[in-house]
């Protein structure tokens, strides 16, 4: 369902800018209609309608999927049609006047990712296909934020006999798409959790870590012990300290911990501490004291 409101947004965006490898076709407003009233294209490609009249004319779509601006003699109009289907237009000056555009379903790129969830900062390959193969042309890899609705371009690639691969390496929780000639594939989310180091430095004195692409000071990690149950929640530690570099922060604090030797124990992060950006729960190596 996100995909489908998503759409509109990713239309109008393409509609500013030339085809991306796809093709123009032109059309023409004249004072006796639309020339021509017909077009078949494949999906993708986008239409040129150019007012020759000597008056005002406006693009409409029936269903109201897109419109231009009034259009001035010899001003023009670019619409890039995305899926396939038959859309019925008329001009919003002159209503009597209409044209339909058929898209056909001739393009398609399909995006496959090797795992949803992943530690930070571990990168992942993703890989897919473009049909018809024949047709060449760029493949370009968008990202959004989960909580965003604007997708960025952040890498292209060329396929080789069709196929494609790109590796990424996601910082937060990310939502990637590919783009060819126009047509985006399915989207795929992927969530990334924090890197929980966990060190013992001293015989009661340990150190937490918590790495990140993003600022965690002053959440907070549970410190665990294994039980022959499971897993025990014996400390609450707050990360209190800060650094961090062009590649990472760290949110970090140094505990005491009184437990018998031998005790296995682990720090756990939530997903409430790891926050809307990062994905929880995520837990550090076991540590035997």
């Amino acid at each position: 369902m996100r995909r489908l409101l998503l759409l509109p947004l990713f239309v109008l965006a393409l509609a500013a800018a030339s085809p991306a490898g796809a093709d123009d076709h032109q059309a023409n407003i004249t004072a006796a209609g639309f020339v021509p009233l017909h077009l078949t294209i494949p999906n993708g490609d986008r239409i040129v309608w150019k007012n020759n009249d000597t008056v005002n004319h406006q693009i409409v779509a029936d269903d109201g999927s897109f419109s231009s601006a009034v259009l001035k003699p010899g001003k023009s109009f670019a619409h890039i049609f995305v899926d396939p289907g038959t859309y019925k237009y008329h001009d919003g000056t002159k209503p009597a006047d209409k044209g339909t555009v058929d898209v056909t379903a001739t393009r398609a790129v399909l995006m496959r990712q090797p795992v949803r969830v992943v530690t930070f900062p571990r990168a992942i390959t993703l890989k897919g296909s473009v049909q018809p193969a024949a047709q060449g042309g760029i493949v370009t890899i968008q990202a959004r934020d989960v909580d965003s609705d604007t997708f960025k371009a952040i890498a292209t690639t060329t396929p080789a006999n069709g196929f494609w691969q790109m590796t990424v390496k996601p910082q937060r929780n990310t939502v990637y798409r590919a783009v060819w000639k126009n047509v985006p594939s399915s989207e795929r989310a992927v969530f990334v959790k924090p890197l929980l180091r966990l060190k013992q430095v001293g015989r009661r004195l340990f150190a937490l870590g918590v790495h990140a692409s993003m600022n965690l000071r002053y959440h907070h990690a549970l410190i665990q012990r294994r039980t022959r149950h499971g897993w025990r929640t014996i400390k609450s530690v707050w990360l209190t300290r800060l650094h961090w570099n062009a590649h990472e922060v760290v949110a970090s604090r140094s505990f005491k911990l009184h437990v018998a030797r031998g005790t296995i124990i682990r720090a756990l992060m939530t997903r409430a501490q790891a926050g809307q950006f990062l994905y929880g729960p995520a837990s550090s190596r076991a540590l035997r004291t």
